[in-house]
């Protein structure tokens, strides 16, 4: 190996680890996801419309393969929480909803008169005790 084979090699993958350090943060931040782009945004108002086109009391809309969405279920799953679980891409008219809704990143968890955007765990535990959600089972 020569000398601008050694070196071209560094500037590839020097270009290569870039580029994926910057996708990762442009995925993270993007808001697509909910765990980046500003955080958790919980909204008080009436989703009684929600709860009837969903036929539960806790609805949270997902995507499969989001991991903020896994961590909330897993939660809900852990405290034994009764939820329906819409999945916008898995499900055409739980993408119709979720387009109705303008639901614009995941996971969004309805529950009483709240709904909070993104996840975090200690916000949902409170939503969840605020509105008496402790011990049901999966719907």
């Amino acid at each position: 190996m020569n000398f601008k084979s050694i070196l071209t090699t560094i500037l590839v993958v020097a270009l290569a680890l870039g580029l994926g350090v910057g996708a990762g943060y442009l995925v993270r931040n993007s808001g697509l996801i909910g765990g980046g782009g500003g955080g958790v945004d919980v909204e008080q108002g009436d989703y009684s419309a929600v709860y009837a086109k969903a036929g539960g009391d806790i609805v949270l809309y997902t995507l499969s393969t989001c991991p903020f969405c896994h961590k909330a279920k897993d939660l809900l799953d852990k405290r034994n929480v009764r939820y329906v679980e819409r999945v916008i891409d898995k499900d055409e008219v739980a993408r119709k909803e979720a387009d109705g809704l303008k639901i614009k990143s995941v996971p969004v968890i309805y529950i009483g008169d709240q709904s909070m955007r993104g996840f975090d765990e200690a916000k949902l535990v409170e939503l969840l005790q605020k509105h008496g959600k402790t011990e049901a089972k999966k719907a």
